[in-house]
């Protein structure tokens, strides 16, 4: 090489003292190192071209009135401004979340937007953005505080550590660049103070909350009351079952009914298909079930509310004694008995008489189970009307003796259970007899009712003793007479075919399974079975025939509730959609934690002891004043020129384009290059910090 690569110190520094010496604001000091820099002479480098900027690195007095000026009362005001930004909009932020919890609160736009569902989702959008506005206000302090502990890093990791820090890890403290990962890295080297690891942990909490915060609150569409109006209901009017005398003429009229009913009975109970609106199950230990008369004009997903007349049941079933003690002998046979009255069964306990007539005996089978026609063969004992307590009575029968089976099984319909059995002997038949009678045992009550879109009513409670003023829909005693009737048709709910035909004596498919138990009655042996079969089937307990009752008379009693006795007009109000404020318990739950944290940093690095000095420009040229840093720095960024252009020089001389021509601070950086080595910090007479590098 013909010319040097690089520029030696000494003449540099030579330089820079010549530089330094036309300037005459600041006294030379005897005795002082020819080769320390007297000011800020950086600028006469060769290629620099900031001379003119030099200015003395002591204060002049107009320097100094301009650091004792009183400051504006707003800068006063900041710290204890700032402070109470986090408090106040968290608070109120967190303590709005928690009332829209606790109770409905509906989104108002004050007319600015329209709250029509479909503009939920801008809706959300707005509200979303408006949390993260009041989030950012609450952790502007928060942001403060970081920033002053990042910038305090740079002279407290110097003042803390005395044999020095790496000249690597310094310069990325002093890089506002300086990201999480490194710090991260610095931290795990041990090379930062406790306090910037306080502001990292700061940093994670302000991300946990930011991030978290604004989803805690949303909208929902709800239901709301509409204005009141008449809603049609079923009724059960006066005279509608009974009309008071021994006619029975409403009884049959509302009989024609029957059929339907059983229908609806099997469809629910056999196939688990509702029809119309269910009703759910009560809690209330004072009834078993709720029967509510049907909304007439309301589709099943419409949510409403109304007052109406309520049926609570405690239905009971037993077999009932008579006044029939021994055999009661008849004149006819099995074959000339046709519509005979056998005999006329007093039921004690119930005050009830029931026909035992031929015409709903079948003689031709071993066996039988039936339902009496309330209308014709259970009268009232005291009146002989038609009964008015709303009694199902059930008549069941074996064959003891002179009975042939009539199909391949030999069924036997074992009673011996039953402890309350009557016999009836013909001339050439035997049979024995057991009556079985279930009671609804109703009460009328006016309640609320309410139907959430689902299909399924609701009966609500009262409130301590309060009572509700009867609606009227339904009379107490054509009521009570109603489940009689609706029940008189069951041995048709659901008639038994195909290779359980030969059964059919014993009533309808729910009526078997009501009787005998699902799992027996579909257990006997089908049409196909080998002749003389022997097979016995017995009644289950009396309390699952209760409750198989139960679900008989909820059915039953649909059809008859919807209008078809009658139609009333109750008050009630129809729910309209609205948007209320909603809010995410688990993430409002974090984010008080988060926020309480938080606040707890912001005391704490208010009230902390020590607070550094920030990294300024004042403060650095202050502690680089006299120091070797900048020397060592500017001769470290021409030495890597001078690489440079030998590297541009040497590729020229042999014919080659050089590619890679960067300046220095571009291809290079020197505190990677300088990286082991340590920058420590001293203090002058006064105190005041002064940099230099090991």
């Amino acid at each position: 090489m013909t010319e040097p690569s690089y520029y030696p110190l000494s003449p540099l520094k030579s330089r820079l003292e010549d530089a330094s010496s036309p300037y005459t604001g600041q006294p030379s000091e005897e005795g002082a190192d020819p080769l320390r820099p007297r000011c800020d002479s950086v600028g006469n480098l060769p290629g620099s071209h900031s001379s003119m900027f030099h200015v003395p690195l002591r204060p002049q007095r107009s320097q100094k009135r301009l650091l004792t000026h009183r400051l504006p009362p707003w800068r006063t005001m900041q710290t204890a401004v700032g402070m109470a930004l986090l408090p106040l909009f968290a608070i109120g932020y967190l303590a709005f979340c928690y009332t829209v919890h606790d109770r409905p609160v509906p989104v108002n736009t004050y007319g600015l937007y329209s709250v029509e569902p479909e503009h939920l989702a801008t809706i959300k959008g707005g509200i979303t953005s408006i949390s993260v506005i009041v989030i950012s206000i609450a952790l502007l302090p928060i942001y403060d505080i970081i920033s002053s502990l990042k910038s305090e890093e740079f002279f407290r990791v110097l003042a803390s550590r005395s044999q020095g820090v790496p000249l690597e890890t310094i310069n990325y403290i002093s890089n506002p660049s300086f990201g999480n990962t490194d710090a991260m890295i610095a931290m795990r080297k041990n090379r930062c103070s406790n306090y910037y690891i306080f502001g990292i942990v700061a940093s994670l909490l302000t991300w946990i909350v930011g991030t978290l915060a604004p989803g805690v609150l949303t909208i929902n569409s709800v239901l709301a009351d509409g204005d009141l109006v008449a809603i049609a209901v079923g009724a059960v009017t006066q005279q509608s079952v009974l009309n008071g005398t021994n006619s029975a003429e409403p009884a049959f009229n509302s009989s024609l009914n029957a059929g339907t009913a059983a229908s609806i009975t099997w469809a629910e109970m056999e196939l688990g298909v509702q029809y119309s609106f269910g009703v759910a199950n009560t809690s209330e230990t004072e009834y078993a079930a709720f029967i509510v008369p049907a909304p007439l004009d309301l589709s099943t997903s419409t949510t409403a509310r109304w007052l109406s007349d309520v049926i609570g049941i405690n239905p009971t079933c037993s077999w009932a004694a008579t006044n029939i003690t021994s055999t009661v002998q008849l004149p006819y046979n099995s074959t000339n008995a046709f519509d005979q009255n056998f005999a006329t069964a007093h039921l004690v306990d119930l005050n009830l008489d029931v026909r035992l007539n031929s015409g709903v005996i079948p003689l031709g089978n071993p066996f039988f189970a039936s339902v009496q026609d309330p209308t014709i063969y259970v009268t009232n004992h005291t009146t002989q009307a038609i009964p008015s307590d709303g009694s199902t009575v059930f008549v069941l029968g074996q064959c003891i003796s002179g009975c042939s089976p009539s199909t391949p099984v030999d069924l036997t319909l074992d009673l011996s259970s039953v402890s309350t059995t009557l016999t009836i002997a013909l001339t050439d038949q035997t049979w024995s007899m057991a009556i079985l009678t279930c009671l609804p045992n109703i009460t009328i009550e006016t309640r609320e009712v309410r139907n959430e879109g689902q299909g399924i009513l609701s009966v609500q409670p009262l409130g301590g003793d309060s009572k509700l003023t009867r609606q009227g829909n339904l009379n107490a005693i054509q009521t009570t007479a109603l489940f009689s009737i609706a029940t008189m048709y069951l041995q048709d709910a659901g008639q038994l075919t195909g290779s359980r035909v030969e059964y059919s004596s014993l009533g309808s498919q729910v009526q078997g399974d009501v009787l005998f138990g699902q799992a027996q009655f579909e257990g006997l042996p089908g049409i196909g079975a080998t002749t003389g079969t022997l097979a016995t089937i017995s009644p289950v307990s009396i309390e699952n025939i209760t409750q198989g009752y139960s679900r008989i008379i909820q059915s039953s009693a649909k059809p008859f509730l919807a209008s078809y006795l009658g139609t009333a007009y109750v008050p009630g109000r129809i729910s309209n959609s609205e948007f209320v404020f909603a809010a995410s318990i688990p993430n409002l739950a974090v984010s008080t934690a988060v926020f309480a944290l938080l606040a707890a940093v912001l005391i704490i690095a208010q009230l902390r002891s020590s607070k550094g000095t920030e990294f300024t420009l004042v403060n650095v040229a202050a502690a680089m004043h006299n120091s070797e840093l900048p020397a060592h720095f500017a001769q470290g960024l021409l030495d890597a020129d001078a690489e440079v252009d030998s590297e541009v020089y040497l590729a020229s001389d042999k014919g080659i384009q050089h590619l890679g021509g960067k300046r220095p601070g571009e291809s290079q950086d020197i505190a990677e290059v300088w990286g082991e080595r340590y920058i420590y910090m001293q203090r002058r007479v006064d105190g005041s910090p002064i940099l230099h590098i090991s």
